[in-house]
């Protein structure tokens, strides 16, 4: 266990400074919210400082201090369920999360909310300032937990589902980190080779009397012209990717991966059962945090990608505004698998729609898991392949014309 020296309130009037022992910083955080301290400041001890009781907080500073990540709002709604559900009134919750948050942004977040709450909005209210950071889905959640007096309980299944789609993201990446390492390391060796490398033997070979082979020629145009433009091309390349990454959300973003998806087969069926995976799950949340159905089928169609599906959500929403049950619209107007649409009519039937759907979310999981496994295990051989091939064929057009000539001494 590691030490950890804090800043706490022990009552409204009164901060208290300490150390306390501790696997990490959340588990600090727990221990002092379980000892009725409100915690300010946490932060791990050296042994001198630990021994003056004293705490240490990041200074923000830049742009970095202003940029809000994801994990601001995952830790967020993590602590503001600890703090809820230890009867930690929801004013001071938010104020000791703000004294704690890194990010100078989220600070400003933080701030306005509480403001916002403290002057009689309601806490839902609060955070639909922000529809960017808190979507319909956290509002609304949050709404129904407000309304049946158990907020904590509607943070709680919030957290868990927030930290299930993180945990989910995070196995994607790391299932394709090597082969994504591997392409990187390789297109670094051809380009080494290409404009360093043979550019230096092109006075050997311009020497020879003879013709060169095809092979060594066209290595040889390339490499020439990659040599003079070469910084042009990897401002391009940089310049493309980081167009990509700021527009995320833009439509030529949407267009490429929308058509990557489609175009691969393994890709388009983890994208596909993410999709459903995702729409399950937020419908699931809802209805299980008490949000009614119609209200539950409109925000969860807007977590959708697909157009033809939220079209088909869309027409389902309307049905079951009029009167028509949610399987019966669901098979009339979606694409979505007959076990999908076959299990929502066993949840309508037994009244338990939630948990039914939560079953569903497992089934797809599983579904992505699995095929994120076959493609990393796919894409390693064909990438060492692939890579092989071009260096062999570089090296290949180095030591072709070598053999020529030691032909022709002989």
């Amino acid at each position: 266990m590691a030490q950890f020296s804090y800043k706490a309130k022990q009552s409204a009037d009164h901060t208290i400074e300490g150390v306390v022992e501790a696997d990490n910083q959340d588990d600090a955080f727990n221990k002092l919210v379980a000892q009725h301290l409100f915690p300010i400041l946490i932060a791990e001890a050296s042994a001198a400082a630990a021994a003056k009781g004293k705490s240490r907080k990041a200074k923000p500073g830049g742009w970095f201090s202003h940029r809000i990540r994801t994990r601001d709002i995952l830790l967020f709604i993590q602590k503001l369920q600890t703090l809820v559900g230890a009867r930690v009134k929801l004013l001071a919750g938010l104020m000791i999360i703000y004294e704690q948050a890194e990010s100078q942004g989220f600070k400003d977040v933080l701030l306005s909310i509480y403001n916002a709450t403290k002057e009689g909005k309601a806490f839902s209210e609060s955070l639909e300032k922000f529809p960017k950071l808190f979507p319909p889905l956290f509002t609304s959640i949050v709404k129904a937990g407000e309304t049946s007096g158990q907020l904590d309980r509607a943070l709680k299944q919030l957290n868990e589902y927030l930290q299930h789609q993180e945990s989910l993201k995070t196995k994607i990446g790391v299932a394709l980190a090597y082969p994504m390492l591997l392409l990187l390391v390789g297109l670094a060796s051809t380009f080494v080779l290409i404009s360093f490398v043979i550019p230096k033997l092109r006075p050997l070979f311009a020497g020879m009397d003879q013709q060169l082979p095809l092979i060594t020629r066209f290595i040889l145009n390339l490499s020439a012209f990659s040599n003079k433009t070469w910084y042009w091309l990897a401002a391009g390349i940089a310049g493309v990717a980081a167009l990509l990454y700021y527009k995320k959300g833009g439509q030529f973003y949407s267009a490429l991966t929308s058509t990557l998806k489609l175009r691969l087969p393994l890709i388009k069926r983890v994208a596909k059962n993410q999709e459903l995976a995702r729409f399950a799950s937020a419908l699931a949340l809802l209805l299980n945090s008490g949000v009614v159905a119609l209200k539950s089928i409109e925000i969860a169609t807007l977590t959708i990608e697909d157009p033809e599906l939220k079209k088909g959500m869309t027409q389902v929403y309307r049905d079951v505004a009029s009167g028509q049950s949610v399987s019966k619209s669901m098979e009339n107007h979606t694409n979505l698998p007959p076990f999908f649409t076959k299990m929502v009519v066993i949840g309508e039937e037994s009244g338990n729609l939630g948990e039914v759907l939560t079953e569903i979310v497992k089934s797809y999981n599983q579904q992505i898991e699995a095929d994120i496994t076959l493609i990393s295990s796919l894409l390693e051989p064909i990438l060492i392949l692939g890579i092989g091939l071009i260096l062999g064929t570089i090296v290949l057009s180095i030591l072709l014309p070598i053999f020529q000539i030691t032909q022709t001494v002989h």
